[in-house]
């Protein structure tokens, strides 16, 4: 191993530096070695860089730290990837506050960008109903080839993980602690499991422990890379609801199962359909239909269009996306500086017509 990722280690464990004050050290310093390498002085020049995280900077011992954990990601073939590497999953690092380091240990890292991945969340103590649909839900999923993560908890996490390992659908758990330990312990097994058409991912380093703190931070990873965020059974409050807000702040299409009024395990999902936030869905087939996901990686037939009845508004706004490849709607928004409910509104007419498409992330293409 490198000492490129030496120093990249190292970084991470400097204190008063986390993952946004990282990146921007490193964007000045040019690598992650330039960043311990830099004089005080140099340091102080950078934006947003103050004394207490320059001396903080300077004083840091974790090359020491660093030097044990590359002895144990080679003794237990785990990758590591850094947010500059061309591995690190490219709907994460969208994300502002991404970790810098990712420790993966599994089948495969390329797993990380696979073309589908869907997360599932929900309580630690789900309903009968709720284990059942979020079993039927990862075996009507299947066909359409997606990746499954979710955090390896008690309840609707582990139920995903069990029902994808038994259906050979792959699978990654998002920890809250390093992997040398798995924590529960009782889902060890389940794990291992996963090694084999999955795997596990943190980042944190091996000897971290499943702090309480680390749970909410993890959650961010799991909303940030996926494309949908399915939310089987959950209270009001709690760590599916953080995963949900994330998810709708990341642009990352978020789906609820409803469930009955005065059950206290549906109180979330029931409030995020009906403020908006998430989609009802009853099936694998709504999710697939909103995402336009065809079976087997198969593209949704395009079709030509020739003559469109549009309306000035829409007309206007289908010009401002054929300018480029793609566009996300933060972006049409400042673009076109129309009201939210308008835009919405419009977006929603061209593509009943047939004239765009919505992609995962909220993001528009022209349909040819």
């Amino acid at each position: 191993m490198s000492d490129h990722l030496l120093y990249q280690i190292a970084l991470t464990l400097v204190p008063q530096v986390g993952a946004m004050t990282a990146k921007n050290l490193v964007s000045y310093c040019g690598s992650a070695e330039g960043v311990f390498k830099a004089s005080r002085r140099e340091l102080l020049k950078i934006p947003g860089i103050g004394t207490v995280v320059t001396d903080s900077v300077l004083a840091a011992s974790t090359l020491h730290i660093a030097e044990r954990e590359m002895e144990f990601l080679e003794n237990n073939r785990v990758n590591a990837v850094f947010y500059t590497d061309e591995k690190y999953p490219s709907r994460l690092k969208q994300c502002p506050d991404s970790p810098v380091m990712l420790f993966f240990k599994g089948s495969s890292v390329q797993l990380l960008n696979s073309e589908r991945i869907v997360a599932i969340v929900g309580t630690r103590q789900p309903s009968d109903y709720g284990k059942a649909v979020c079993e039927e839900m990862v075996e009507a999923l299947k066909p359409y080839n997606p990746l499954i993560i979710s955090g390896l908890a008690y309840g609707v996490d582990i139920t995903a993980h069990r029902q994808s390992n038994m259906l050979d659908v792959p699978n990654i758990g998002i920890l809250g602690h390093g992997l040398g330990s798995i924590y529960p312990s009782q889902h060890r097994s389940i794990a291992l499991k996963m090694l084999e058409n999955g795997g596990l991912l943190t980042e944190y380093i091996h000897s971290a422990k499943p702090d309480r703190e680390h749970f909410p931070m993890r959650n961010r990873i799991i909303a940030g890379m996926c494309d949908a965020l399915i939310v089987i059974e959950t209270a009001a409050s709690g760590g599916s609801m953080i995963s949900a807000q994330l998810a709708s702040d990341y642009g990352r299409d978020l789906f609820a199962i409803p469930g009955r009024t005065n059950d206290p395990k549906s109180t979330g999902c029931n409030y995020l359909i009906q403020n908006g936030s998430a989609r009802l869905t009853l099936s694998a087939a709504d999710i697939a239909d909103t995402m336009r996901w065809e079976e087997n990686g198969k593209s949704a037939p395009r079709q030509t269009q020739l003559l469109l009845d549009l309306s000035t508004e829409e007309a206007v706004l289908l010009e401002r996306i054929k300018q480029q490849p793609e566009i996300a709607i933060d972006q049409l928004s400042v673009a076109t500086q129309m009201l939210p409910g308008e835009l919405a509104s419009t977006l929603l007419g061209l593509e009943f017509k047939g004239a765009i498409r919505t992609l995962p992330g909220k993001r528009y293409i022209v349909l040819s």
